[in-house]
C-alpha cells in the first residue's frame, strides 16, 4: 500500500513552500547521514525551498508596494479636495491661506497619483519640499486637518519608499533569481518523482528506521491536497503570492 501520495500540482506557491518547510523538519528529528541517497534528494529539496522563500519574499514586497501606493494615493486625493474646500470658504483669512496652497498644488495636478512609482515617488518629494517652505507651512497652519494631512502625506511616501529600497536590494543580489511558480514546480517533482515514490520503498523495506517518518510525511501532504481540494470546491480565486 502507497504511503505518501502526490502533492497536488495546483497547490499554491506559499502552500508548497509551508509543505517543504515542514518534510525538511520532519526530516530533522533523525540521523539520515548513512543513506546518501536521501539525503542528496533533501539537500536538493531545501535548496529549492530556500530559493522559493526568497521568491514569495520579493512578491510580498511587490504586493506591499502597491498597497502603500494606494495608501499615498488617497492621501494624495484627501489634500487636494481638503484644500480646495478651503478656497471656497466664506472666512477672508482662510480662503486667502487655502490659495497659497492651492497655488503649491497646482504646479504638480491630481494626476500625480495615475504616474508610474518612480515617477509618482519624485514629484511627491518635491511637492512635500514646497510645502514645508515658511509660507507656505504659515499658510497651512491656518486650514484646520491641512498640517496632519501633509504629515500623513509624509508618512506614507517615507513608507513606500522603504519597500522600494527593500526590493532594489533584492534585485540587485537576485537578478537572476527564478520564479516562485517555477520554484514551486520544481519542487514538487523533486517530492513527487524522487522522494515519494525511494520513502515509500524503504518505509515497506526498513520499517523501523523509514516507516514513521514516512507517515508524517504522507499526512502533512494528505493535509495540504485536501485544502487545495477544499479550495477548488469552493472556488477560491488562486493567488500566486500567498
Amino acid at each position: 500500500m502507497t504511503l505518501i501520495k502526490k502533492i497536488k500540482t495546483t497547490s499554491r506557491n506559499g502552500d508548497i513552500s509551508a509543505l517543504i518547510s515542514l518534510i525538511l523538519k520532519a526530516f530533522v528529528k533523525n540521523d539520515w547521514s548513512a543513506d546518501t541517497y536521501l539525503t542528496s534528494i533533501i539537500e536538493k529539496i531545501r535548496v529549492i525551498n530556500t530559493s522559493l522563500i526568497e521568491a514569495l519574499r520579493r512578491l510580498k514586497i511587490y504586493s506591499q508596494m502597491a498597497e502603500k501606493d494606494h495608501a499615498r494615493d488617497m492621501t494624495i486625493r484627501a489634500l487636494f479636495k481638503l484644500v480646495e474646500g478651503y478656497v471656497y470658504i466664506p472666512i477672508a483669512e482662510m480662503q486667502e491661506a487655502a490659495l497659497v496652497v492651492e497655488n503649491v498644488l497646482e504646479q504638480y495636478g491630481l494626476n500625480i497619483q495615475n504616474e508610474d512609482y518612480a515617477a509618482e515617488s519624485a514629484d511627491i518629494e518635491s511637492l512635500l519640499n514646497d510645502l514645508s517652505k515658511p509660507d507656505v507651512v504659515l499658510a497651512i497652519a491656518k486650514l484646520q486637518g491641512v498640517p496632519e494631512t501633509v504629515s500623513i502625506l509624509d508618512t506614507d511616501q517615507q513608507d513606500f519608499e522603504n519597500l522600494a529600497l527593500q526590493q532594489a536590494e533584492g534585485e540587485s543580489v537576485k537578478k537572476d533569481l527564478v520564479s516562485a511558480s517555477k520554484l514551486k514546480k520544481e519542487g514538487i517533482a523533486e517530492i513527487n518523482d524522487n522522494l515519494m515514490s525511494y520513502m515509500n520503498t524503504m518505509a515497506k523495506v526498513n520499517p523501523a528506521t523509514y516507516e514513521a517518518t514516512a507517515k508524517t510525511i504522507a499526512e502533512l501532504i494528505d493535509k495540504n491536497n485536501e485544502l487545495v481540494k477544499r479550495r477548488y470546491k469552493t472556488n477560491e480565486a488562486d493567488s500566486e503570492l500567498v
